[in-house]
């Protein structure tokens, strides 16, 4: 019950917050009145000792006591005047969000600046369950940080409210301001399972499958969640640590316009996820693609901004009613 009522007595403060802020623009440099400060439970702790301490200086008339218990004190107020000013002024700026697929996890590349002659310690950034630092930004300097968020559907996904927080220096104190930009995320269909082959689109000049012994080495692309694991190039990912995927091309590679119409009887997520994958096929195997939709048409094209401009307008699509 305590912890379900503090959760409630946060989400209240930040919707205050949120009505006496506004809204955020892409980048925001933080002023002290939108900069909040309370003691941690070791500050609590700490100011508890002080004010026993001088209880007990008073019963006895110590003269020692109230000397350390004065200088408990003021040490205690400096620290939250340092804890205070390290969060004062820095700047936040949102740098972009890299697609990602549905149930993958969109990070956001958040900027922490620093116009100061002086650095800034220990400054984190947390987003629900998320969280990202803290780090040291160092004087006329800037960090970058990445802030995640779930995706469970395809579209744009929001950060929606995250703060900036920093306990430095001596945690007793936490500074925390909660900024709220409209930064977003495209969201691709997650793509179905591989095994249905790319359909024939023959009768437009377009869709015979290709020779795969015609084949040559185009290049490499990121690997997306259903790529065939025999296109891997495991050597790359020994050099580097990421999961490239190989792609190839051939002089007898016919283009592939997909079509709304090729999957009658599917539901509209399922046949959404089906063109995302046969897009990844296409471009894996060197072939031009096309999409039509309802209300859409992407034109023949190749080559990852192609295929990023296909994926986009399956994420974005909308079902005639």
């Amino acid at each position: 019950m305590p912890l379900a009522a503090a959760r409630a007595i946060e989400r209240w403060a930040a919707s205050w917050a949120h009505r006496r802020q506004g809204a955020d623009p892409l980048a925001v440099a933080l002023q002290r009145r939108r900069i909040y400060i309370l003691p941690t439970r070791f500050g609590a702790v700490f100011g508890f000792m002080v004010f026993a301490m001088l209880l007990g200086s008073l019963n006895y008339g110590a003269s020692l006591g109230f000397t350390l218990t004065f200088l408990l004190a003021g040490l205690g107020l400096v620290v939250m005047h340092h804890c205070h000013n390290n969060l004062l002024g820095a700047q936040i700026k949102f740098f972009g969000a890299t697609p990602v697929f549905a149930g993958e996890r969109a990070e956001f590349r958040l900027g922490l600046g620093n116009d100061a002659a002086t650095p800034r310690y220990e400054i984190e950034l947390t987003h629900r369950k998320h969280a990202a630092g803290p780090v040291d930004v160092p004087q006329c300097g800037m960090e970058t940080l990445k802030l995640g968020v779930d995706t469970a559907h395809r579209g744009y996904v929001k950060l929606e409210r995250f703060t900036v927080a920093t306990r430095h220096p001596g945690r007793l104190f936490r500074a925390w301001t909660w900024v709220h930009m409209d930064a977003r995320c495209l969201v691709y269909p997650k793509p179905a399972p591989p095994g249905l082959p790319l359909p024939d689109t023959g009768g437009t000049g377009v869709g015979s499958r290709p020779n795969h012994g015609d084949e040559d080495f185009a290049g490499l692309r990121g690997a997306a969640p259903g790529d065939p694991p025999q296109r891997i190039a495991w050597k790359a990912y020994a050099r580097s640590g990421l999961l490239l995927l190989k792609q190839f091309a051939g002089g007898d590679r016919e283009p592939c316009l997909l079509d709304w119409d090729m999957l009658p009887g599917l539901a509209v997520e399922e046949r959404l996820s089906q063109l995302a994958r046969w897009c990844l096929d296409a471009e894996t195997e060197g072939r031009s693609v096309g999409l039509r939709l309802p209300g859409v048409a992407v034109p023949l094209g190749h080559g990852p901004s192609h295929v990023a401009a296909c994926l986009e307008a399956l994420a974005l699509f909308e079902a005639p009613p």
